[in-house]
């Protein structure tokens, strides 16, 4: 029996650092930014990592780091990348049994191109993310989900996840990725209504809510929180970048700011906030407690490159809490 088994994606990331890069405004929405180069230009970026992304994958990395039996439900391609990114998981203690291997579609491929302490843009290929199927759900033991972004045919494991969870008491945290959202809510209230730990950042949260009705008020997370306070049973997470997060347990809002870290890069912040969330409320911490774990994790992983190498294992994340209190 596992504590918890992540569902989502899995790729390998190559980052490119250039400090080349200018963040500008978009001439044809106010509210987005543009990151741009010179155009013909080649560019030596002062940095380059290859690492492992892809939610499904940091979740798992994350709940091992923090003490959880946990196995990853990925699909990865055949080749070698995916041999190295199943050698990863295990290294960092992942059950990797219910990982898919392709030989029609490659492991997924990120290339992520930032501006050193600003933000990034991501070129993604799905590959084998976009088909992941479960041929037998008797087969999985755990007590908890946690569903990150699906991307293609692997939208079609929610109806079948939900259900199944439903008939074994099952609790399911759920993230869900820009494909569940494109859905409405209308088509994802059945899921929402099940939905144990819902975790959005504040454009995934404002975007839910007015597609359940486009005349709410989305100003500030707490419009956004009272517009979604009847969609689920369970918890509501919001991130809201430096801004801090939110968290709505049925009865009160909580506040957690964000922690004042160095910013190298930002991807798998989110991932980071989440996970530990979902970690520390599974291991019996409050919600208040539960959302300060969160915070600092989500600080360390954005003073690194890539999504998993600045996660924190419990003991340190509780003795940096410690310190700083002090």
């Amino acid at each position: 029996m596992f504590d918890i088994v992540t569902i989502g994606g899995a790729s390998r990331d190559v980052f490119f650092i250039t400090s080349k890069g200018r963040i500008i405004k978009d001439p044809h929405a106010s509210l987005k930014r543009l990151i741009a180069f010179e155009s013909g230009q080649k560019i030596i970026p002062e940095t380059t990592e290859f690492t492992y992304g892809g939610g499904g994958s940091n979740a798992a990395i994350s709940f091992a780091r923090l003490g959880l039996k946990v196995s990853a439900m990925l699909s990865i391609g055949a080749e070698g990348t995916g041999s190295l990114l199943v050698n990863q998981l295990e290294a960092a203690g992942v059950n990797t049994s219910h990982i898919l291997r392709s030989r029609e579609h490659h492991t997924a491929l990120s290339v992520i191109v930032g501006v050193p302490g600003k933000d990034h843009s991501a070129f993604l290929y799905r590959g084998a993310n976009n088909h992941l199927a479960i041929h037998d759900w008797r087969s999985i033991k755990t007590k908890w989900f946690y569903v990150s972004s699906l991307t293609g045919g692997s939208t079609d494991l929610i109806p079948e996840l939900f259900a199944y969870s439903s008939a074994h008491n099952i609790c399911i945290a759920w993230n869900p990725g820009s494909q569940q959202l494109e859905m409405g809510f209308h088509d994802l209230a059945r899921y929402l209504e099940i939905t144990d730990i819902l975790i959005l950042n504040r454009n995934e949260a404002e975007k839910l809510a007015l597609s359940k009705n486009n005349r709410a008020k989305v100003h500030d997370v707490k419009q956004i929180i009272e517009s979604l306070a009847l969609s689920t049973k369970g918890i509501i997470t919001i991130t809201d970048a430096n801004n801090g997060s939110y968290c709505f347990d049925r009865t009160k809002i909580f506040f957690q700011p964000a922690i004042k870290s160095e910013v190298v890069e930002t991807t798998g912040a989110g991932d980071s906030y989440g996970s530990t969330f979902v970690a520390c409320r599974f291991l019996g911490c409050s919600i208040e407690y539960s959302m300060k774990m969160a915070a600092y994790n989500a600080a360390n992983v954005i003073k690194n490159i890539g999504a998993q190498k600045g996660l924190m294992n419990f003991d340190a994340l509780c003795a940096r809490i410690e310190s700083e209190d002090d």
